[in-house]
This record gives C-alpha cells, structure tokens and sequence, in this order.
C-alpha cells in the first residue's frame, strides 16, 4: 500500500509540476489571443461604419457645393453613380430582350448566289 500512496503523491507532483510549467501558462495566454481578435474586429467594425456614415452626412450636405474641400471626390462619386444608373439600365434591357422581336435577316444561300470572276482584274495585296 506504500508502494501506491507514494506513487499517488508522485504523480500529483508531476501533474502539479505540468499545471504550473511555462508552457501551460503560454498555452493558457494564447488562448485568450482569438476572442481579442474577434473583438478588434467588431471595434474596427463600428469604426468604419462611422466613417461611412460621416461620409454619406458630407456628401448630402456638399454635393452640389463645387467649392468644398473633397469636390474631386464628390465629382467622383456623381460620375459613378451616373454609370451605375446607365449599367443598371442596359441590364434591365438584357433581362426583357425577347429574340423573337428582333428584325427578320433575309438568309442568302450561297448556291442562289452567282460570284463573277474578271480574270483581267488587277491583283491588290496589302502591304
């Protein structure tokens, strides 16, 4: 029964020794690295949401003051919501094309054709 105690003992020391070691610490320290990161990243979150909405407040109250002091932004963001506009458009046409709208071609077919050859014909190549 000596024999099971002191290994009893012994083993708690070494698990002791293990709970208390520098790479448990470091261990237990890094654990804690990805939920502070999660949280700079909500926290940059709300930053740049601020930013936006600062923004958009200037814009509203700017963008038709050719004198302030971002009128090369302002101009722009004028310009791309033109083109946004425009390319939103030509998708809605994309999306209502009906084919069976479209003009009827005439097809040609090459034996109704005649092809006449002057033999005489002066030859041209490009140079």
């Amino acid at each position: 029964m000596d024999f099971l105690n002191k290994l009893g003992t012994k083993a708690g020391e070494t698990f002791q020794t293990i709970k208390e070691s520098d790479a448990t610490k470091k261990a237990k320290n890094y654990a804690g690295i990805p939920g502070l990161s999660l949280q700079v990243g909500k926290q940059e979150g709300v930053i740049k949401k601020a930013y936006e909405e600062i923004g958009k407040a200037y814009y509203k109250a700017n963008k038709n003051n050719p004198n302030c002091e971002y009128a090369d932004q302002m101009a722009a963001i004028k310009e791309a919501k033109a083109k946004i506009a425009e390319l939103k458009a030509e998708i809605e046409a994309k999306k209502s094309y009906d084919p069976s709208e479209d003009d009827v071609v005439e097809v040609i077919k090459p034996e109704e054709t005649t092809v006449v050859v002057d033999p005489l014909a002066e030859v041209t190549t490009a140079e």
